[in-house]
């Protein structure tokens, strides 16, 4: 199966994926998105080409969090189901509910991916919020027995249910180790707050060097997988 298109959260993955392409003649176009469940939504419901691509292959690429042991930094993942996970005062990331069931991915689009690749397969869980410490990710692992978390990938289903849809992560933090407190760091519209950002790096700087570190393995990882395998993901 040819993938039509690859979304991407804009910043560095962004960037990684764009070096792993630049030269590989016919690759499918590369769209910058929101990071964040609230921004990437909005995008997607003003994203000119949605009709084009509203029954077509979309691959979403970027980085996750580990929720399981198996799962190392630098190691990547294809989603065959996401969770949507919310809780208290959290707003729904589905519009008809609170995600009691997990939405599936294109199974045929995601084993040809995954027999390809040598990638393995598994679930995953979006959140309203970036997953910053250990316990937190021991709960998301246990509730749902999934692989990784991030804050987009059950937006992208739920929004458009008939584009068959896979979804590839690379681990950038592990579930052995807090993260610094990054969860204001992004903007309502997908953006980086560096302020906050930084503030958050000087009060735990010894989880900050990890968190960068893990974050370029992730990114290196990314770059490379595109660029080996780049006629997969045409």
């Amino acid at each position: 199966m040819t993938v039509q298109v690859i979304l991407v959260p804009a910043g560095a993955e962004y960037q990684a994926v764009m070096r792993g392409l630049k030269a590989i003649p016919h690759a499918p176009p590369v769209v910058a998105v929101p990071a964040g469940p609230a921004a990437f939504r909005a995008f997607l419901e003003s994203w000119a080409d949605r009709s084009r691509f509203a029954t077509q292959e979309i691959l979403l690429l970027g980085l996750g969090g580990s929720l399981s042991p198996q799962h190392s930094v630098g190691d990547a993942i294809l989603l065959e189901q996401v969770w949507s996970d919310t809780e208290g005062d959290q707003p729904p990331l589905f519009k008809g509910g609170r995600g009691d069931l997990p939405v599936q991915c294109d199974r045929a689009l995601v084993e040809s991916l995954a027999q390809r690749l040598k990638v393995p397969v598994g679930t995953g869980v979006t959140c309203n919020r970036v997953i910053t410490t250990v316990t937190e990710k021991r709960r998301l692992g246990d509730r749902y027995e999934a692989a990784v978390v991030d804050m987009e990938s059950a937006v992208l289903l739920e929004a458009m249910p008939q584009a068959k849809v896979a979804i590839l992560r690379v681990i950038s933090d592990d579930c052995s180790h807090d993260l610094p407190d990054i969860a204001g760091a992004i903007d309502p519209y997908g953006s980086l707050r560096p302020v906050v950002l930084t503030l958050s790096f000087l009060k735990k700087p010894i989880a900050a060097l990890n968190f960068i570190r893990s974050s370029v393995k992730g990114l290196n990882t990314l770059e490379r997988l595109v660029q080996r395998q780049h006629q997969e993901l045409e």
